[in-house]
């Protein structure tokens, strides 16, 4: 009697979802896993094929009679834990990327289901749009989809690209697993500051009164030498210090003050308490030789940068009227109390502040109306089909949803402008100014600049032609 009444409640919740079917308002994306195998780990990876319909500017990517090959398999930690709503990362085979959605060609992207958010699917949203606007080199593009997995319907699920190091992504030199050339150990490095202790963690200290650990997992390379772990972990170690050093010029030798700005800017605005603990990402790209021609080329020595960005699912979660290092609900937010500390950082906090006000906020809620018109019929279809599933999020009110978000966002901009003011109109440099330092005087960074036509290094506050002429 017991597996008759087991069977009957697994008839009737395979009916339900059969009974949801994609609303026609976004593209489709069909995904069928080999043998139609369910997708139950983040680890091991199915074949599977894919195929998306064309919708509006969107066109299509294969067939039903022509799916393309690609693997699948879970993603996320708390997402793929907490939700039965489930994030997957897809890859399609060496050589075969593809142009999804009319985003840059490549292998990897994820599906996120974005389980965890219940205010109307705002909150990635949002936090990449701020990220666009306020002018970040690089954010992950996504486009909002339905999913069809193994014949059954799964919702609504955003399209994204994953933070890779590629020409239309994090746009740096990429550099080998296991490279030994110390030339080529320099960069580019793409590295996350994590929660999590993994194999491969580089662990360093941070200077504060905790002395909170600080755990750095390298995603790119993925694979190190002992050459590359040293130099990476002297890397870290010098920024740690350089952060803690106040009044020192090291600071912004090391590192990208206005990209540091701009990535703490936003996470302010979407109160991302965990923004600075766990996918909180930095890169820096290879050290390079400049002016070939002459007698002593340059080095062109790239500076540690913040982002992209990327996870917002703790946005708006708490309005406590104070800064996201102050009282975090989990330690540690890594360098970000201290950085704030710094007058170079403070000022482009304030110059960037002013920037938002004046002339992007408007953008972010053009991206935001535009978003919620676009997605809310599928967000309706998404309610229907995880209604009563594990903590389940109803978005199926987008006007709603869309009103709390606007509320909390605008009480958290009410508040910043209650401690910064109008901000500073003072222009912000542009950051493109390469640092360099010669193989003479290489504790001095310089700066190349063209002064009436004529390419001058400045350093310690002198100008020298590239012979090394001091300039009067």
């Amino acid at each position: 009697m017991r597996q008759f009444i087991l069977s009957l409640l697994l008839l009737a919740c395979t009916t339900v979802a059969a009974a949801v079917s994609p609303s026609g308002t976004l593209p489709v994306m069909y995904i069928i896993t080999a043998n139609q195998q369910p997708v139950t780990s983040r680890e091991q990876k199915l074949d599977a094929t894919l195929y998306v319909t064309a919708h509006g500017q969107y066109p299509a990517l294969g067939s039903a009679a022509n799916p393309l090959p690609i693997t699948i398999r879970g993603r996320g930690n708390w997402t793929w834990t907490g939700f039965d709503k489930k994030p997957y990362k897809i890859v399609f085979p060496k050589g075969q990327g593809q142009k999804l959605l009319n985003m840059p060609k490549h292998r990897h992207w994820a599906l996120l289901a974005e389980a965890d958010d219940y205010l109307g699917f705002l909150k990635n949203t949002t936090g990449f749009s701020l990220s666009e606007h306020i002018g970040l080199p690089y954010t992950p593009r996504r486009v909002p989809v339905e999913l069809v997995l193994n014949d059954e319907y799964q919702g609504l699920y955003f399209v994204t690209e994953t933070i890779r190091i590629d020409k239309d992504r994090v746009n740096i030199y990429e550099q080998e697993d296991n490279e030994t050339n110390p030339d080529l150990i320099t960069g580019g490095w793409l590295v996350e500051i994590d929660n999590y202790e993994t194999e491969g963690n580089i662990v360093l200290y941070e200077h504060n009164d905790y002395q909170d650990r600080i755990m750095v997992t390298p995603q790119a390379p993925e694979v190190l030498s002992t050459d590359q772990r040293t130099y990476l972990t002297a890397q870290l170690n010098m920024l740690n210090d350089a952060i803690y050093n106040i009044g020192s010029q090291q600071l912004e030798d090391i590192l990208d003050l206005t990209d540091a700005a701009k990535f703490y800017l936003v996470q302010e605005i979407m109160t991302n308490r965990e923004s600075y603990h766990g996918s909180c990402y930095l890169y820096k790209d290879r050290d390079s030789t400049a002016n070939p021609l002459t007698a002593n080329p340059l080095t062109v020595i790239p500076k540690w940068h913040y982002g992209p960005v990327w996870d917002f699912g703790n946005s708006y979660d708490r309005m406590d009227e104070t800064f996201v290092y102050f009282n975090p609900p989990w330690r540690p937010q890594v360098w970000i109390e201290q950085l704030c500390q710094n007058e170079t950082f403070a000022q482009r906090v304030q110059q960037l502040w002013y920037q938002y006000r004046t002339q992007k906020h408007s953008k972010v809620l053009d991206d935001i109306n535009t978003f919620v018109s676009t997605i809310t019929q599928a967000a309706k279809r998404d309610a229907e089909r995880w209604q009563g599933a594990q903590n389940f999020r109803d978005n199926s009110d987008m006007p709603g949803r869309k009103q709390e978000f606007l509320s909390r966002m605008n009480a958290r901009l009410q508040w910043l402008y209650s401690q910064w003011g109008e901000g500073d109109p003072t222009p912000i440099p542009t950051g493109n100014e390469p640092v360099f330092t010669d193989p003479l005087h290489t504790s001095h960074p310089s700066r190349l600049l063209i002064v009436n036509g004529q390419l001058l290094i400045e350093r310690d506050g002198r100008r020298y032609t590239l012979t090394g002429q001091l300039v009067e």
